[in-house]
């Protein structure tokens, strides 16, 4: 069992990566549940999702609960921080250096390297997965995005995965 919190500002994927791994979970069949809250989020404005992946009754996540929070954006980490548990993970986009439970990768530059900032989701998502107790590795992150019949679509998320990835292995 597992609780996921995915924040950021709209129109940085946060709705997409929380489909992404509801669709891999269910895949793997898990059972996973999760709530957005984007109704009136615009451009810009605060998103979040809550995911929980286990036999769970609510998707949402209770303050203090959650094992993990992937932000993709500094702001909203602290808007969301108070979810974490006490020896939960962040994962942040954010070029600042890391603190104690707190890994941050600058997502944005490095989606930018590949040619499309829009793909900072996916090098979140890759850098995430490396976490011990990820929920989605990086193993079925791959596989999971090979499945996509649009070459080009394919190409980049894999680009972008696999930068996630390095940067995390790399540090």
């Amino acid at each position: 069992m597992s609780e996921l919190i995915l924040c950021g500002r709209g129109g940085q994927g946060i709705i997409f990566l929380t489909r992404q791994i509801g669709q891999i979970i269910t895949d793997l069949g898990g059972n996973v549940i999760s709530s957005e809250t984007h109704g009136m989020a615009v451009r810009g404005g605060s998103i979040n999702s809550h995911l929980r992946i286990g036999n769970f009754f609510s998707p949402l996540v209770q303050f203090g609960r959650a094992d993990f929070l992937v932000s993709l954006d500094s702001s909203e980490t602290q808007n969301n921080i108070h979810y974490l548990k006490h020896d939960g993970m962040v994962r942040e986009n954010s070029p600042l250096s890391d603190e104690v439970n707190v890994k941050r990768a600058d997502a944005t530059a490095i989606a930018r390297s590949l040619g499309f900032t829009r793909l900072e989701n996916v090098v979140m998502f890759g850098f995430a997965s490396t976490v011990e107790g990820f929920p989605v590795g990086p193993e079925i992150l791959r596989a999971h995005f090979l499945k996509e019949t649009r070459e080009k679509i394919r190409t980049m998320n894999l680009a972008a995965l696999e930068a996630g990835i390095e940067k995390a292995v790399d540090g």
